[in-house]
């Protein structure tokens, strides 16, 4: 589960939600560079190490402060082991899981005994970006090509682009609200059928585009699948059946049980949220523009509606992000006073008169057009077989070169045990700083493993973990011996006392 989804279905559990929330979303960009979120939580998450630290250099005459923005050191260790909770399953958080389970700056190590490390290397950060465009997190992107890589979003687009006829400016807009949107909604989809006005109430001033963005957040959530209870996935169809709503007139009209009294109704009592189903603009325009009102009634409709609309959304911004309606309110007010304007003037009707030879023109264009139309189809279907036979030899050139790329990583892996052949192994490494060490007089009795762990992870560069793991020797072992017979030749010509120790702890 992710750390956004478990914050939302846990709020009510978790003593500091708005403290872990900010946090969370705060690390979220952080997540595939170790350095920065090491930064991070050394800046905000660790005042109650830094505390220990300012009385363990005596400096009681001097008054400890928290950092602007610093989590109080009473309740840091409980912020981060809630953070903990959070991110136990989000694979995405590898860095900061481990920063909470093992360490900080402050030389304070105290280890989670009850968690494991989780492994880092040089492909974690790719790893984390794989994870991340699983979850469909990876947005915003800069390149349409980068969304077309999908499948899923690719035949989308095929099916639409020659429908729609847009530049990819338009499409990659159209992408970028689609996947943040989604992201959003699924924190949400607990509740579906509050979660559905999110999508079904966007507006961008672009029809086009708004529908074409509930079409590709409907794509993306019919596709959906990955690490899914099966609850969830449960409710993300139900969500997925209110947003198919999407269109059908029967959902963005007035209700009938305000229809039925509209000249009885006392405008400053009605539920305006609940009357435009969370803020439908085309809702609120039936009810700006509804015959029953008189002009006066009709702007006082709107301002009512925005008054409520503007305490919504300043209370669940997260929510409203989709549909900013300042500037259609303020368009609807003109249009309001624009009719007011022209019912006062009695007998005085604006129409659109079309001379003959306006009509004829008109006949020509359209002719014209539809001529264009046929010549469109033609190229349409011709580019649809040219697609056709593209994405057959796609797929062939795909498991081709899939096949290839499994034998080229068989020949690297083949040379990578040749190389690491010529030197002593990690755990042989590891036995060779242990005896050396013990010579210099540094034991297991009077210095701590993770010190011996930082030197040699330093200094040979291998996983930290492992070698942390590789310092319980167990000499009784028979892996240890047969390493320590290959180490002791090692000390043959320069140390062979120590060559003899190895000997005798090898028998």
């Amino acid at each position: 589960m992710r750390a956004k989804e478990y914050l939302e279905i846990n709020r009510k559990k978790i003593y500091h939600y708005e403290l872990l929330k900010k946090t969370i979303y705060n690390l979220c960009p952080l997540r595939t560079n170790k350095h920065k979120t090491e930064e991070y939580f050394n800046r905000y998450l660790f005042a109650d190490a830094r505390y220990r630290k300012h009385l363990e250099n005596n400096e009681y005459k001097t008054e400890f402060r928290e950092d602007k923005d610093e989590i109080e050191r009473t309740i840091a260790n409980t912020v981060r082991i809630e953070i903990l909770n959070a991110i136990y399953r989000d694979e995405t958080f590898v860095y900061a899981y481990n920063i909470i389970v093992e360490a900080d700056t402050y030389n304070d190590y105290h280890l989670l005994l009850s968690c494991n490390l989780k492994e880092e290397n040089n492909s974690t950060p790719y790893q984390i970006e794989q994870e991340c465009k699983k979850y469909k997190e990876d947005y915003p992107k800069n390149n349409l090509a980068d969304y077309l890589l999908d499948d899923d979003n690719f035949e989308f687009y095929n099916q639409r682009r020659f429908e729609l006829l847009k530049d990819e400016e338009w499409w990659l807009n159209a992408f970028n609200k689609a996947y943040e949107i989604f992201d959003r909604a699924r924190i949400l989809a607990n509740d579906p059928f509050k979660t559905q006005h999110m999508v079904k109430n966007i507006y961008f001033n672009d029809k086009l585009l708004e529908k074409t963005i509930v079409e590709i957040f409907k794509n993306i959530l019919v596709n959906y699948t990955y690490d899914l209870t099966e609850i969830q996935n449960k409710k993300l169809r139900m969500l997925y059946n209110k947003v198919d709503e999407y269109g059908d007139v029967r959902f963005t009209k007035i209700d009938d049980a305000y229809l039925e009294n509209m000249k009885e109704l006392d405008l400053q009592k009605v539920n305006w949220m609940k009357a435009t189903r969370l803020f439908n603009y085309e809702i609120i325009y039936l009810w700006a523009t509804n015959d029953a009102f008189k002009p006066e009634q009709k702007l006082k409709i709107i301002n009512l509606i925005e008054d409520r609309y503007s305490i919504e959304k300043q209370k669940h911004p997260f929510i409203f992000f989709t549909n900013d309606l300042e500037q259609f309110f303020r368009s609807l007010k003109e249009c309001v006073k624009i009719n007011c304007v022209s019912e006062r003037n009695e007998g005085y009707t604006t129409e659109i008169k079309l001379s003959q030879q306006e009509m004829e023109d008109l006949k020509k264009n359209i002719a014209q057009k539809e001529m264009e139309m046929e010549k469109l189809k033609t190229e349409l279907t011709e580019q649809a077989q040219q697609i056709t036979e593209k994405s057959n030899r796609i797929k062939l050139l795909t498991k081709k070169y899939r096949s290839e790329n499994q034998q080229l990583k068989k020949k690297i892996s083949d040379l990578e045990e040749e190389i690491s052949g010529n030197g002593l192994t990690m755990p042989q490494q590891v036995l060779a700083f242990y005896y050396l060490f013990n010579e210099l007089g540094i034991t297991f009795n009077n210095s701590d493993k993770t010190q011996w762990a930082r030197f040699i992870n330093t200094f040979t560069g291998k996983n930290y973990q492992n070698i942390r793991a590789e310092l319980n020797i167990d000499f009784e072992s028979k892996r240890t011996r047969k390493n320590l017979r290959i180490v002791s030749d090692l000390f043959d010509e320069l140390f062979p006392k120590i060559r003899q120790k190895v000997i005798n702890d090898s028998q």
